[in-house]
């Protein structure tokens, strides 16, 4: 075996992984899972005690832009939040309206954020380790555009009625 090929099958350290997610402020994971299908994010929804968080699949600095672009600006007057970590090093931006409308630190960002959020965001442990414990908790965006359009419509109307 050659030695690039040892380091490519070697675990990384925890921290090291690239890993991306958007916080949705919409209480409804279904409708952050229709809403990532029906515009084409490449994200697993995970139900959390602060909301429903899509994790990136595709972690390349162009496509985070994009998924965070395209998912705030569905949701126009929603404050979204993008945490980040490249190398070890995270970030975390308030995204409102598709475009990004302040920096903030991470360690404040994350400091009211689920637990499990924080163990994926450092890198203790993956999302399919995460998800292989809570299955219910994970959503996949993988229905047709159609069945997620549908799905966004049904999720809307449930809690607008039930803001009353």
């Amino acid at each position: 075996m050659t030695e690039g090929a040892e380091q490519a099958s070697a675990p990384q350290e925890p921290g090291t992984r690239d890993f991306a997610a958007i916080l949705s402020p919409i209480p409804s994971p279904r409708f952050l899972t229709a809403l990532c299908a029906l515009n084409k994010v490449d994200a697993r929804i995970l139900s959390t005690s602060g909301g429903p968080v899509a994790v990136l699949t595709d972690t390349d600095e162009e496509a985070v832009a994009k998924a965070a672009k395209t998912v705030s600006a569905f949701v126009a007057r929603a404050e979204f939040m993008l945490v980040v970590n490249r190398g070890g090093q995270a970030t975390a931006q308030i995204w409102l309206g598709g475009q990004v409308a302040k920096d903030v630190p991470a360690g404040l960002a994350l400091n009211d954020a689920p637990g499990v959020l924080t163990t994926l965001v450092t890198g203790a442990q993956s999302f399919d380790e995460i998800a292989a414990t809570h299955p219910d908790k994970v959503h996949e965006a993988t229905m047709s555009r159609f069945a997620a359009y549908r799905e966004l419509l049904k999720e809307t109307r449930r809690l607008r009625k039930e803001q009353g």
